[in-house]
Order: C-alpha cells, then sequence, then structure tokens
C-alpha cells in the first residue's frame, strides 16, 4: 500500500496530467500498476525456516529468477508461488507445516521482486514464471499460490502444469476489475485506466498471445486437477467474488471462506494450513 502522502501525491499529479497529457498518463499508470511497491517486504508473521538452498531459474534469455529449496530432495514437491508486492517469505507458514510433514518445499521470488531482477513485471510474465519454475523443477505434488500468483497460476495452467493438485489462496480471476479498482484509488480515470491495458497488452502482445486472445480470454482456463481455494469475507484488496468466479470455471473446485483474517493475514493461519495439508494429503 502506498503511504498518504505518497497517495495524495499520486492523485495530485493524475489529475493534472490526465488532463493535459492523457499519453504520459497511460504511460505512468502502466509503470504504477507493473512495478510492485516495498518487493522485498517482510512478513511480520513470518516463522524462521531452515536455511534455504538458492538457484537460479531461467526465464528469458537475459533474466533469471531467484528460486528456493528447503527440505529432502528425495520428498515430494509443493510450489509456493506468492502474491504481488511480497517475496518468497510471506508463505512461511505453509512452508513451515510442509516440511514438518515430509515435503519438499520449492518457492521463488517473482520478476522485480525480492532477489529476482527484471525490467517490470506483467501477468504474462508471471505466467511464464510458473512455466520456467516448472519446467525446471519437475512435477509436483501441489501448487499453493496466493492473490496475484494465483491468477498468474491460473494463467500458465491454459499450457498445462504438471501438478496432482492446486490450493489457491484470495486469488484473483478477473483482471480488468482489479485494474480498474487501482485506478479508482489514484483517481485515474477510467479512460485512461482502458488505455493503460491496451497499452499494457500492445507492449508484450506476443508474451500475452500465448495465453488468450484478450484480457477477458486470457484467464479462461479448462485445466482440470483437485482444486481448493480459500478467501476471506474481509479480504478489502480482492474480494470473495473473485474465487466464486473461479468455481464457476471449475465446478469441481472447493471454496473455503474464512472471517477476520483479510487478505494477507490468511496466509498465517494455523487452520488454513492445516486444511491445505489435508487437502494435499488426501
Amino acid at each position: 500500500m502506498h503511504h498518504p502522502l505518497q497517495l495524495k501525491l499520486i492523485r495530485f499529479y493524475f489529475a493534472m496530467v490526465s488532463h493535459w497529457f492523457p499519453s504520459l498518463a497511460v504511460y505512468s499508470a502502466h509503470r504504477l500498476f507493473h512495478y510492485p511497491i516495498n518487493s522485498k517486504r517482510k512478513n511480520r508473521n513470518e516463522i524462521t525456516l531452515p536455511k534455504a538452498k538458492q538457484f537460479d531459474i531461467p526465464l528469458y534469455e537475459d533474466v533469471t529468477l531467484q528460486g528456493y529449496r528447503w527440505g529432502n530432495e528425495s520428498h515430494p514437491i509443493v510450489l509456493l508461488v506468492h502474491g504481488w508486492s511480497t517475496t518468497a517469505r510471506s508463505m512461511t507458514h505453509f512452508a513451515n507445516i510442509l516440511l514438518k510433514h515430509n515435503y519438499q518445499v520449492i518457492s521463488y521470488d517473482a520478476l522485480r521482486h525480492g532477489h529476482s531482477k527484471g525490467k517490470f513485471s506483467d501477468l504474462s510474465s508471471w505466467a511464464d514464471s510458473v512455466q520456467a519454475v516448472m519446467k525446471h523443477i519437475g512435477p509436483v505434488e501441489c501448487i499453493i499460490a496466493h492473490s496475484f500468483g494465483g491468477l498468474a497460476v491460473t494463467v500458465a495452467s491454459k499450457l498445462g502444469l504438471d501438478t496432482k493438485k492446486l490450493v489457491l489462496v484470495a486469488p484473483i480471476h478477473d483482471i480488468i476489475s482489479v485494474a480498474d479498482n487501482f485506478a479508482n484509488h489514484l483517481n485515474i480515470p477510467l479512460e485512461i485506466a482502458q488505455k493503460m491495458r491496451t497499452y499494457t497488452w500492445d507492449h508484450n502482445e506476443t508474451n500475452f498471445k500465448k495465453y488468450g486472445s484478450n484480457w477477458q480470454d486470457i484467464s479462461i482456463s479448462d485445466f482440470h486437477v483437485p482444486t481448493l481455494l480459500f478467501h476471506d469475507k474481509q479480504d478489502r484488496e480482492i474480494g470473495t467474488e473473485h474465487s466464486e468466479q473461479i468455481c464457476k470455471m471449475w465446478p469441481w473446485a472447493r471454496l473455503v471462506i474464512t472471517e477476520g483474517l483479510g487478505h494477507r493475514i490468511i496466509l498465517d493461519d494455523d487452520p488454513v494450513a492445516e486444511k491445505m495439508l489435508e487437502f494435499i494429503q488426501t
């Protein structure tokens, strides 16, 4: 989240620039939407894990991602995919319970997050990252993804994922509504937000078209594995309607609604972690 003073300055900037220099406003909105805030953010409820084995994951010709591996390499793998403006460290509660039950845990920092580089981070590159990680580590028991990471996994699933199960926590499904809410929060005019989406697609069209023909199509997938979703009633960032839309797309998916955990504390909740573990084990 932006600091209140930053928020005031951003709103003032777009009020001026959107009127006088709309092309600059579109470019500025694109940068703001695709560059994470505090991309090395620490989870204040983080559990200290054993030291991870670090490794590089090739993504593009000149870009690698920072990968992390915990646990015995002979044990079955669970992949953790973090959300926007967080890092692999955001899901230590899940990693901790998985390690205690003899799973190997692998995670990574997304583009421009944590210790991974990159010019910018958009949905197609996040989906490419999921594909790259899976290619690097091989089959997994389950992929667990949070928020924007959940959308990246859904998009990546259109090209296939070698996993037995999926767990999505507070996932995004409708990226257009998220972009519009983002614009509204920053007082960016709707027409600027719409042009920003077009600019983003055109800016990386080759990668986007691997997954769909437009912003609506890109998140529609027929990937079929057992899927469990968690979403909190009081999530003020991503509403439960996103998980409900996923369950309509995937009628075999099951949604667990929590209360009082919001968008991030849900990752630190012991009952959620226990239900996740039970789902993977059965």
